[in-house]
């Protein structure tokens, strides 16, 4: 098995917390590789990840998965304590109809901005659209407001305890400060809710 990711980037920061969470980040390998240069677009890794995706999990056998919210599926049975997507079958839809919010509604718009504003991106976003980055940039704004609402009254995402949910929300929130966006500052559930995440070891950067 062999885990490939980039630092500092969402989705795999996505699995990489869930590991550190799980605590067993350390013990699986891992290949890391760098987006800015284009890495994930060797040949090599395309012939793991044909549509460049990462992070990307190779197995012994070759097959490999490449989206992360399956790659942290693989991994919650293979590392089943503690439980971050249900113990079962109505709490694992709850926790996914969340994390599938957190991660279309808010961290793809967080994204949308990213690539099409961010001067890093220039190269691997041909064009970027200003256009798309400020309907990207205005709907962020408009959903994490849903979410500080969300957050008046459950103290994590998906209900009562924290979840791979909160770990989406986690990468979003660290996601925006790409883009100088801190609602935290202007949201007082999503700014207690962030200190709750920030004090959480496994979600250590």
């Amino acid at each position: 098995m062999n885990l490939y990711y980039a630092p500092m980037a969402p989705n795999p920061d996505r699995v990489r917390f869930f590991l550190q969470e799980k605590g067993v980040w350390d013990e699986v390998p891992k290949t890391q590789l760098n987006i800015i240069k284009q890495d994930h677009k060797r040949p090599e890794y395309l012939a793991l990840s044909p549509l460049n995706h990462v992070p990307a999990l190779e197995f012994d056998d070759g097959t490999a998965l490449t989206e992360s919210r399956a790659i942290c599926t693989y991994f919650e049975s293979a590392y089943p304590e503690p439980n971050l997507m249900g113990v079962d079958a109505k709490e694992r839809a709850f926790i996914e109809m969340w994390d599938r919010r957190v991660e279309l509604t808010y961290l793809f718009q967080v994204a949308g901005w990213f690539r099409n504003a961010h001067p890093a991106m220039a190269e691997l976003e041909k064009p970027q659209s200003k256009e798309w980055a400020d309907i990207c940039q205005g709907r962020a704004a408009e959903k994490i407001a849903f979410f500080d609402r969300r957050l008046g009254t459950s103290p994590f995402i998906a209900g009562d305890r924290f979840t791979i949910a909160d770990i989406t929300m986690h990468v979003a929130l660290g996601f925006g400060r790409v883009m100088k966006y801190r609602p935290w500052e202007q949201f007082s559930n999503i700014a207690a809710y962030r200190e709750r995440l920030l004090a959480r070891p496994g979600l250590a950067t």
